[in-house]
């Protein structure tokens, strides 16, 4: 896609479009496409070049059955990405050194699979096909980049957006102008910054260790998150055998980790899981990633939706982050949806509030659940380790309460 040509324009000109989001990665792209697909005009603005997003790079994503199904009605689950895609048939929960398990599975639950591992990069090319060439009769969403948000002004009738697209001859600052702006530009939002929403904080002192690797014995599309006195560790199947490893570990331990060649990391990740798989191999190159909650005080403000890890930030535990996004797209795909026969504005504060007051009982279970995952498996404290324990085990055997973890496992809010 080539960069805009679109000539200089100031606040409060015509609107260019109907909604101009901010941030082209995954939660960016999804929301192109289910706006496009309700007729709305959509521009996106994007620092990187296509496929050198940061969401697009080389981890795997978990799911949940709900999430997926809401994908494949927007058309992107198509065959390549469907065959790159494992199924989690079961999902075993333990804390590392004590009794205690809770065991989901798919056929408990009356589905097919709980949910999906998907590598990014294959959504990538999915929506890059599907929003620069889609079908006939659905329109293309125009794209800035690369280019750079710089600011932003509203007034009664839209919102201006300042941009600096990176042309031969340097930045050249230019205005679009639209009726609803989305902010999903990470958890660093400048756009949330620029729009004076405060957020809160968490740091956990933790870091997550990202790689792949090959068992020694099949997976059998089982997800485990074994709780360890410094943080979860997640092994999730993925296709080819191979397992996506997220190992949570507070600051000295993550470089300790860092620290280790290929060999050290599998002997060390094999210590840490009890040897439920009997070893690992073939390590994949590793990322490190530092961990926080970080929450934005408002959903929304004047013309303007935060959206993704700019709206919420989560912990990997339980794999919410991602799938807590596909609902905030969800959502707000049908609060804008024209009412019947009628023309509304995408930006409207009624609507804005609508969506807001919709998405905040979802925030609170979901936000508290990581959170609570976090702080109670995190303790090292005498006899808390068998407590923990129990609490699995309760979890599993109480009917309404396994109720529950299922529908949160299978990302029904």
């Amino acid at each position: 896609m080539t960069q805009s040509t679109q000539s200089q324009q100031t606040p409060g000109a015509d609107h260019d479009t109907d909604v101009v989001i901010v941030g082209g990665g995954m939660v960016g792209g999804v929301l192109a496409r289910a706006l496009a697909l309700d007729g709305w005009r959509v521009e996106v603005v994007e620092q990187r070049a296509p496929q050198s997003s940061s969401s697009f790079d080389r981890r795997l994503t978990a799911v949940a059955d709900a999430g997926w199904q809401y994908m494949d009605t927007l058309g992107l689950i198509d065959q390549p990405l469907a065959a790159a895609a494992q199924g989690i048939r079961e999902v075993r929960v333990f804390d590392r050194g004590h009794f205690g398990l809770t065991r989901i599975t798919a056929r408990s639950a009356g589905v097919e699979a709980l949910g999906y591992v998907m590598p990014n990069r294959e959504l990538g090319e999915r929506l890059e096909t599907l929003l620069q060439h889609p079908p006939a009769g659905q329109a293309a969403v125009r794209y800035h980049r690369p280019a750079r948000y710089l600011s932003h002004e509203t007034d009664d009738a839209g919102v201006s957006v300042q941009i600096a697209s990176d042309g031969q001859g340097g930045a050249q600052p230019t205005w679009l102008r639209a009726r609803l702006m989305v902010a999903a530009d990470g958890a660093e939002s400048p756009v949330r910054e620029q729009a004076g929403l405060s957020v809160h904080r968490r740091e956990y002192d933790q870091v997550a260790t990202v790689a792949t690797a090959m068992p020694a014995r099949p997976h059998r599309g089982v997800a485990f998150e074994c709780f360890t006195t410094g943080g979860p560790l997640a092994v999730l199947p993925a296709t080819g055998g191979r397992v996506s490893l997220v190992w949570v570990a507070r600051g000295d331990e993550a470089e300790r980790i860092a620290r280790l060649d290929d060999t050290g990391v599998a002997q060390a990740v094999d210590t840490a899981f009890g040897h439920r798989l009997g070893g690992f191999s073939a390590i994949s190159p590793r990322a490190q990633y530092p961990l926080s909650l970080v929450t934005a005080s408002e959903a929304v403000a004047d013309r303007l939706v935060v959206l993704g890890n700019a709206a919420h930030a989560l912990h990997p535990v339980a794999g919410q982050g991602f799938n807590l996004c596909l609902r905030d797209i969800r959502d707000l795909t049908r609060v804008l949806r024209a009412d019947r026969g009628a023309r509304i504005d995408p930006g409207a504060p009624e609507r804005l509030a609508r969506y807001q007051s919709l998405r905040q009982a979802d925030y609170r279970r979901t936000i508290g659940l990581t959170d609570g995952l976090v702080r109670g498996f995190s303790l090292d404290l005498p006899l808390l380790g068998h407590l923990r324990g129990a609490t699995l085990s309760l979890f599993d055997g109480v009917a309404p309460l396994k109720n529950r973890l299922v529908r949160a496992t299978r990302g029904i809010a």
